[in-house]
């Protein structure tokens, strides 16, 4: 046994020796470094200002570039972001068709002025909730689907059709005068879908029959009230229909209930109004921004990354220059 234990702390003193040794090697390593460096300082100051003064004029010259952008916020209708999207992230290979070019009135010259168009939603977490509400109305799992919200999957593409308000950003190589007349060209070519234009006129036709039969029955309502208010007890029968294109058609309804249908009605009116005022196009403008002009610049991209390149060069060719001198020391040593 005590041979087995002479064996283990041999074995153990070897181990931390070689350790011992490692940390020592290691130290001598940054000692020289720092020696090095030290003995060469003038050296390594002179590359750092020189590196600074070059990177600045790179900077200040080279990394700057002017962009002519313009944004739009467009709120679409008819469930048709899908289609919008699809339209703006596939434009950049359509626009290479002439024919497409054609329908949409802009010459293949102005098109290579167009560097990029993108479109991204503006995210609101309340639109998202909103939207799942108004489809899931009076179910019950929605109270599941409003504890499983989580904030960071709205930002997720599945999402994106919820969101009420998108931002369309053009952005263009050089400042024409055809610039934002392609915009509208584009704009306008997206709104000319045969399929949304029908969907439309058809909508709008059932918006404008319900609008004036929900009128109607106001009228009825406020006849009805003022008849009864004059002649409390004079009980008048008819028959009141409540027409929403959205909803199921409400049954006839008490007396009791007048003021109730009457604020339904109101509410109905007002939306189908809405409608009917700003809903006649696939998309309608929240803010038409001007193309502006800006000079974009990297900052201080150069001004530390060169410094460094230059120190890293010299420092690896001491490096490669001290080990070609060990190596030719050891080669001799051997001879």
């Amino acid at each position: 046994m005590s041979t087995e234990n002479h064996n283990d702390e041999i074995d153990l003193n070897q181990i931390f020796k070689m350790i011992k040794e490692s940390f020592r090697n290691f130290l001598k390593l940054i000692i020289s470094a720092i020696l090095f460096y030290k003995k060469n300082a003038v050296l390594f100051i002179v590359l750092c200002i020189v590196g600074l003064a070059l990177g600045y004029l790179l900077d200040t010259y080279r990394d700057t570039s002017v962009s002519h952008n313009q944004e739009i916020i467009i709120e679409p209708k008819y469930n048709s972001t899908k289609y919008i999207y699809d339209f703006i992230q596939g434009l950049e290979d359509n626009l290479k068709d002439n024919a497409l070019l054609n329908k949409i009135g802009i010459t293949e010259e102005s098109v290579k002025n167009i560097k990029e168009i993108t479109i991204e939603p503006l995210v609101k977490g309340t639109d998202v909730l909103d939207n799942l509400q108004e489809r899931y109305e009076n179910r019950e799992f929605f109270k599941d689907i409003m504890e499983a919200y989580d904030e960071n999957q709205i930002e997720e593409e599945k999402f994106r059709d919820f969101y009420k308000h998108h931002k369309l950003v053009f952005i263009y190589k050089s400042n024409s005068q055809e610039n934002e007349q392609i915009t509208k060209s584009i704009l306008d070519y997206i709104k000319l879908n045969t399929y949304y234009k029908e969907l439309i006129v058809t909508t709008l036709k059932q918006k404008k029959s319900s609008l004036e039969q929900n009128k109607n029955t106001l009228r009825f309502i406020d006849e009805y009230l003022i008849n009864l208010s004059n002649n409390p007890l004079k009980i008048e029968k008819g028959t009141m229909v409540i027409s929403n294109s959205d909803k199921e058609e409400l049954p006839t309804v008490s007396v009791a209930s007048l003021l109730q249908k009457k604020e339904l009605l109101l509410e109905l009116i007002y939306e189908q109004e809405r409608i009917i005022t700003f809903d006649k196009e696939l998309f309608s403008f929240v803010n038409y921004g001007n193309i502006i002009t800006t000079k974009n610049k990297i900052v201080n991209r150069s001004l530390f990354s060169v410094p460094l390149l230059l120190i890293g060069v010299v420092s690896l060719f001491y490096f490669i220059r001290r080990l070609f001198r060990k190596m030719n020391e050891f080669v001799n040593e051997n001879n």
